[in-house]
């Protein structure tokens, strides 16, 4: 796998996980819990990963509780679905 669909895929799983979660608009988690099981490495490649996706309008990350919080843009859901579609290749039952 090249580095950007390597790239791509990391974005689609980020987003996937605040997905399937329920994480639209003013539902949303501390961004501590994307990276629980993750290493260092992973923390500093989905950090840059987050931070394009919060530019593109696809995020909103936001400060409360003393904390960075996160969840989706639901004004974004059908291109977020067709990017984690088409970037994990899963069935699309799985997102409804």
């Amino acid at each position: 796998m090249e580095r950007a669909d390597n790239y791509n895929y990391l974005k689609a799983q980020l987003l996937f996980k605040l997905y399937r979660k329920g994480m639209w608009g003013g539902r949303h988690t501390p961004l501590k819990n994307l990276f629980h099981l993750m290493d260092k490495v992973s923390v500093k490649e989905s950090k840059k990963a987050l931070k394009e996706l919060n530019n593109s309008g696809w995020i909103m990350i936001k400060t409360s509780t003393g904390e960075e919080h996160i969840s989706l843009n639901s004004h974004k859901k059908k291109e977020i679905k067709e990017f984690i579609l088409n970037a994990l290749k899963i069935n699309p039952s799985l997102l409804d």
